[in-house]
């Protein structure tokens, strides 16, 4: 228990005969109750207030010591009060609070006095006792309240009108870092960086002005790095009287909550592109696999009329078609599995060396570029990394190299650049050719399965469609830009991993 220092209690004047009437009339209108505890006999005089407020009354007065409260206290709070008496006996002061059992319930009380002179040993205690139980349950019922807001995992703040910190809960400081003695008395501008503070001037205005303000999701960076998102609900504080006197702030971790629901959302994306996948490949099975097999069908019976008429030469000719017939589609298979496989390798994206890639796949092409005389070229200032598959990304610079050669070197002294730059939390990586140009209306239909613009070019139509499908599942994108006559660039973007913000990018 800390040391005290007994009060000395100052020598009043003699009363005169009006101060006695006044004092008369003080002690009667008081709700307080007196009493006067003569130590050495044990005797304890209660005043007629006191009688009431414990219950007793005229004809039954309670009797004229402290055991008579101790036999109705609370059995908890005895030995305090047991404590209080004797410290009372050698300092001369006594403060006991205690619950006593009344014809209403247990109720709280309020003991306190001091001896009206130097005297030791003490000889005389006198002072007032007063029934607390209203103010002490308003205190233990605020104090239950504000241990809920404590234990509470999201961060509670009162600032007063002039934005300055007043409450800062057990949450704020687990979600902040910030100890609410460190931060009480604070402006409100003190918590940035994890407050927008071009928000501020906006909210705060509001809140104090009464309106309730939710909704409002902000991006925080812990000192650790760490990204957070919150979710703010601000309010106005009003007093007894109904006037705002500050407002509050609710600050909500969703940062899990809102990646999960950029999941579902790329989910659905996918299960709708899977679905369109499915959809389009059906399309396939019914119509260009069945293509060769009915050109099949039709030349295998001209293939028995030219037998059966001795016809060698034409039955050659349709042996020929035949054969060419099951290549194509066995073209198509192959190309049909290896986009399926396009997403689903055991293998998860990475951060991938993007100048080692790029210099394996012209490795790869650059002899086919010899061999049709033109000109493979790689653009400098490649970004470093991409997070990507390296097989499928890999496929896919191949596939827009391939259709390059295809339709664009046809022209004299072609040339193909490959290359790529950092854009807006994105790697944007290209393939531009000076080949004949593609028309806008035919811009988005290239990237369909089995599309192709000239069918006098040997392919299947599922290069394209590939590129499209592995920009599509590192939640990127796959276009073109160009006009006839003047070429092609063919672009492909993914989210930038080294960009914080890049996912809100990708998943918008």
């Amino acid at each position: 228990m800390p040391e005290r220092t007994r009060r000395i209690m100052p020598e009043l004047p003699p009363l005169a005969e009006a101060d006695v009437t006044r004092l008369r009339r003080a002690i009667n209108g008081s709700t307080e109750g007196l009493w006067e505890w003569d130590v050495p006999t044990g005797m304890v005089w209660f005043s007629p207030r006191t009688t009431l407020l414990l219950e007793g009354s005229v004809n039954t007065p309670i009797p004229p010591n402290w055991d008579a409260l101790r036999r109705r206290m609370h059995p908890d709070d005895a030995p305090a009060f047991d404590a209080a008496l004797a410290e009372a006996t050698s300092r001369g002061e006594l403060d006991a609070t205690f619950r006593l059992q009344t014809a209403s319930g247990s109720r709280w009380f309020r003991a306190r006095g001091a001896s009206p002179s130097d005297d030791h040993p003490i000889q005389t205690v006198a002072g007032s006792i007063q029934d607390t139980d209203d103010l002490r349950r308003a205190l233990d019922h605020n104090a239950y309240l504000a241990a809920i807001v404590d234990a509470d995992d999201d961060a509670v703040i009162g600032v007063n009108r002039d934005a300055v910190v007043i409450a800062w809960n057990g949450g704020a400081e687990r979600l902040f870092g910030q100890s609410t003695d460190s931060i009480l008395g604070q402006p409100l501008a003190a918590l940035a960086p994890w407050v927008r503070l071009d928000l501020l001037p906006d909210l705060l205005p509001r809140a104090l002005r009464g309106e309730i303000i939710s909704g409002q999701v902000i991006a925080h960076r812990r000192e650790n790095g760490d990204r957070q998102e919150l979710s703010l609900r601000m309010g106005p504080i009003r007093d007894a009287r109904e006037e705002i006197v500050g407002a509050s702030i609710i600050a909500q971790d969703v940062t899990s909550r809102r990646a999960m629901e950029r999941r579902l959302v790329s989910a659905g994306r996918d299960l709708r592109r899977r679905s369109d996948e499915l959809e389009q490949f059906v399309y396939t099975v019914s119509h260009d696999l069945k293509s060769p097999l009915v050109t099949c069908t039709g030349y295998v019976g001209l293939l028995e009329e030219d037998l059966e008429a001795g016809d060698t030469e034409s039955a050659l000719d349709a042996a020929r078609r035949v054969r060419n017939a099951v290549t194509r589609m066995n073209q198509l298979i192959d190309d049909l599995l290896e986009l399926s496989r396009i997403g689903r390798s055991d293998a998860p994206p990475k951060s991938l060396d993007l100048t080692r890639l790029v210099a394996e796949v012209v490795e790869f092409m650059r002899p086919r570029f010899e061999e049709r005389g033109a000109r493979l070229d790689v653009a400098p200032d490649l970004p470093d990394r991409v997070f990507a598959v390296d097989r499928d990304l890999s496929r896919a610079l191949e596939n827009l190299l391939e259709n390059a050669l295809k339709y664009a070197c046809d022209q004299p002294e072609p040339v193909v650049t490959l290359g790529g730059r950092h854009e807006e939390g994105q790697v944007l990586l290209f393939v531009r050719d000076t080949g004949p140009g593609i028309a806008p209306e035919y811009h988005q239909k290239i990237f369909g399965l089995f599309q192709r613009l000239d069918t006098a070019k040997p392919g299947t139509g599922v290069g394209l469609a590939s590129v499209a499908k592995v920009a599509s599942v590192l939640r990127g994108r796959a276009w073109v830009d160009s006009e006839p006559g003047i070429g092609a660039t063919f672009w492909i973007a993914l989210p930038d991993q080294s960009d914080p913000d890049s996912l809100e990018f990708a998943s918008s």
